[in-house]
């Protein structure tokens, strides 16, 4: 199960992301990374722009923490 955060949610309306596009990314990821801690990242390109988004395993659930676009892949 993938579960958003309240600051994940926050994020999404203000950065104008669909939720859709950010089960996309976790589900079908064109790269994968890590973040602080136990975080993991992953990465999508979309039109000129790739979602970041940040997320951490927790039981068998994916916990999105945050997403944002970003101009190329970075960890």
């Amino acid at each position: 199960m993938i579960i958003f955060t309240d600051h994940s949610l926050l994020k999404l309306r203000q950065r104008n992301i669909p939720k859709k596009l950010v089960i996309e990314t976790v589900n079908n990821p064109d790269c994968e990374g890590r973040g602080h801690s136990e975080r993991k990242a992953c990465f999508k390109k979309f039109g000129k722009l790739f979602l970041k988004v940040v997320y951490k395993n927790e039981g068998g659930d994916i916990v999105i923490i945050t997403q944002h676009w970003v101009a190329k892949i970075n960890n």
